[in-house]
């Protein structure tokens, strides 16, 4: 909870319940492997969880993630993403999930014979195909509903696929075997190659010209079909564990944080090294936005793939026990090993629990941390393991400690503390010398402590057991509180006015000489904490909020609980509420309008801007709105200063975001004789024509440069079919092999 009641500032906007929504702020764990990731626009965008078995989407390209409600019981894979509804993953034990929602709901096909499947290929909604850690080859006709299997010849672990058509198709295996079908897996034949180590990811441009990367850093090309293979010159010996390409711009990503970058199709390769983390899976979307994914870790692109930046760096895997702040921005909150977890920890924020990071606080299982406005803090744990701070724990002191399970703490300057807890020689300790002697006072298991200042403070804990002091604990009287069962959390605006909580509450008016009970409360409430005598907040075990606006005689439900989670405490700043619980997970719940407006965050791709989802956006040039550009991507196809005001679920406007100056290369007239349509204007139909065969991807945008298709395209001419559009003025715009090109079309 929140202990420092200054912090707690009256609403100045009330809202409908209906607006509050958690936000899981820490989505990626530092036990997170992310073998999979896919966009389907600029912005949007979606991975999944090896470990913990969750899929995740976001609208802000990376920078945030929503777990979605639905547990991965059998480990997921690879995933597939036709648009922001369908998708299908291929996950452990021959099962496979299926959604037409953007996985808010997903059924799952179970095939156990298939055993663990890792790769994954459609070559359209309807065709694909899948391999095993068996060898097993299996092939769908209608999306993933039915599978059947095929021979493939090798019981090897089938390690990546590739389809150039309906009929040809690649598949590389661990034992440095590839294999070919040119009957749409009805049959495989191997295929010699130069090497003795595996490939981890295969791509061919088309029948003839393939790519392959693997183990050790080898790449291999053939011109041939396959028939025969070059080894080539690679830029790392670091093992490649995947690849993805997008006409001539290939990213090749691996062990030790290894990213390799082609855009010429593999013929030269540039390296960097983003961390030492293995990297797994990249999707870059043809705007040139795109994502990478690893272990614990996620970085973007702006410029498809020449650089890369971190956007989430995995928190620890912990069960999250207590949280603090010190002031509006700067917390801290303690954890402990869960059931499934390798880890302790402490997680920090600085900017009032949008994001956090981990501190460095020692191995133990951390139970409870306190901060003060100067930065001072005190942590307690197992065993008494305690620790104190003097900058919100971005560094830390360990101090001898009392022989019991700490779980609550409360600092008072850099050398006194209180430490509580149990079960063994459960009771409050304080000291006045950094922990060098503890002075115990027998109070029972305790679970929270709160201070009103320096003198006058209250313990609470396991069968209703509720004390006082009045000379700063040196000593403690009993209370009576009214209830057998255990006090989960305590909290007080003055000397007189305070409320405790746990299964069920109470209210004293008197300083805790009497309590009366509170109704409507959650059997299982973690945290409690007031702005005014008369607006409260009650936050269950679950996750879900109640409030009151008559000092806790009636209670309103205010924010829905978030999917599969246990809370361990929770607090406000700044007008949101901050809840911490298992797997490490921080979540935050706007409830009014902060006090500094947000200022959104443009990305820019060329002539593409992009901002996060939000119900309201609008988009200026020079200062001035720009007709009907309401949605997160625009095409900046006119020279001039670009901005972006969006406003969020709960009405809260921002303010205009850092203009971003574009010159434009002239969208009014052909960019380059690579790209030509005809008839133009046309009553529906368009041929495409381009110098080289590519292959293409082709946006149709419409005059705000709003991305309304993509089309794939090989070959030196196409169509494309306008009958379902309106009149009016449309952009086409050729992400290729030759470069970028864009033409105006009118559509009569």
């Amino acid at each position: 909870m929140l202990h420092r009641s200054a912090l707690l500032l009256p609403l100045l906007l009330v809202l409908p319940a209906s607006a509050q929504t958690w936000e899981l702020v820490t989505p990626v764990k530092t036990r997170s492997e992310l073998p999979s990731v896919r966009m389907v626009d600029p912005t949007t965008g979606f991975m999944i969880d090896r470990v913990l078995g969750f899929v995740m989407k976001t609208t802000d390209a990376g920078a945030s993630w929503e777990r979605k409600p639905y547990n991965l019981i059998d480990k997921p894979r690879v995933l597939w993403m036709w648009d922001d509804q369908r998708g299908i993953i291929a996950a452990n034990s021959g099962r496979f999930y299926r959604t037409t929602d953007g996985w808010a709901t997903a059924s799952s096909v179970y095939q156990p014979t298939f055993g663990n499947l890792g790769s994954l290929y459609f070559v359209n909604d309807d065709l694909g195909w899948a391999g095993s850690e068996s060898g097993k080859i299996v092939h769908t006709t209608d999306g993933g509903a039915t599978w059947t299997q095929q021979t493939s010849g090798t019981t090897n672990a089938i390690v990546a696929m590739h389809f150039v058509n309906e009929q040809l198709g690649f598949a590389a295996a661990t034992g440095a075997i590839l294999l070919r079908t040119t009957d749409g897996g009805a049959s495989w034949a191997p295929l010699t190659t130069p090497i003795n180590y595996n490939m981890r990811g295969i791509h061919f441009f088309d029948a003839l010209n393939g790519i392959a990367v693997g183990i050790g850093g080898e790449i291999i090309r053939t011109t041939d079909g396959g028939d025969s293979w070059t080894l080539e010159t690679s830029p790392t010996t670091n093992s490649l564990l995947g690849l993805f390409v997008q006409g001539n711009t290939l990213i090749a990503m691996g062990n030790g944080g290894t990213v390799i970058r082609s855009t010429n199709g593999g013929v030269n390769w540039t390296a960097q090294t983003l961390d030492l983390q293995d990297l797994y899976s990249a999707w870059i979307d043809p705007s040139g936005i795109g994502l990478l994914t690893g272990k614990a870790r996620v970085y973007r692109t702006l410029n498809f793939g020449a650089t890369w930046t971190a956007v989430q760096i995995g928190t620890y895997h912990t069960m999250l026990n207590k949280v603090s702040f010190g002031t509006e921005q700067n917390g801290a909150s303690a954890g402990w090993q869960t059931s499934g977890g390798f880890e302790n920890g402490v997680v920090r924020t600085q900017n009032g629990g949008r994001t956090w990071g981990n501190a460095n606080a020692g191995n133990s299982q951390w139970l409870g941390v306190h901060l003060l406005a100067n930065g001072t803090g005190w942590l307690g744990g197992g065993t008494g393991a305690n620790r104190s701070t003097t900058d919100f724990f971005a560094t830390s002191s360990s101090h001898p400690g009392p022989n019991v399970a700490i779980r609550s703490t409360w600092a008072f300057n850099t050398t006194t503390a209180i430490v509580a807890g149990g079960y063994v020689n459960g009771g409050c300790y304080r000291t006045t010398n950094s922990g060098s002697t503890w002075d115990y006072t027998q109070t029972g298991n305790i679970y929270d402590l709160w201070f009103v200042n320096n003198l006058l403070g209250f313990c609470g804990g396991e069968g209703g057991s509720l004390h006082r002091t009045l000379d700063g604990g040196i000593t403690w009287q009993p209370l009576t509180s009214g209830s057998n069962a255990a006090i989960n959390s305590i909290f007080f605006l003055n000397d007189t006015l305070g409320f405790w909580a746990g299964n069920g509450g109470a209210r004293t008016t008197d300083g805790g000489d009497t309590w009366t009970y509170m109704g409507d409360l959650p059997q299982y409430t973690m945290s409690i904490f007031f702005t005014d005598p008369d607006t409260g907040y009650a936050v269950s075990g679950s996750g879900y909020v109640l409030r009151t606006t008559n000092g806790g005689d009636d209670w309103e439900f205010m924010v829905p609980e978030p999917f599969d989670t246990s809370i361990g405490d929770a607090t406000m700043v700044d007008g949101a509420l901050i809840a911490v619980g298992r797997y490490g997970d921080v979540y935050r719940a706007a409830l009014q309008c902060p006090t500094t407006p947000h200022v959104p965050t443009v990305l820019q791709s060329g002539q593409t801007l992009c901002t996060a989802w939000r119900p309201q956006i609008q988009w200026y040039l020079d200062g001035a709105p720009l007709p009907n550009a309401t949605w997160p991507c625009i095409t900046a196809s006119a020279t001039g200063s670009y901005s972006v005001v969006v406003t969020d679920a709960l009405g809260c406007t921002s303010v205009p975001s850092v203009p971003v100056v574009v010159i434009s290369t002239t969208v009014e007239e052909q960019m380059n004789e690579a790209f030509a349509v005809f008839p133009n204007p046309t009553t529906g139909l368009l041929t495409l024509s381009f110098a080289n065969d590519g292959p293409h991807t082709v946006l149709l945008c419409d005059a705000q440069g709003r991305v309304l298709r993509s089309e794939r395209v090989s070959g030196p001419t196409a169509t494309l079919d306008l009958h379902e559009l309106p009149a009016g003025l449309y952009i086409l715009r050729d992400r290729g092999s030759a470069g970028t090109g864009a033409v105006r079309v009118v559509r009569e």
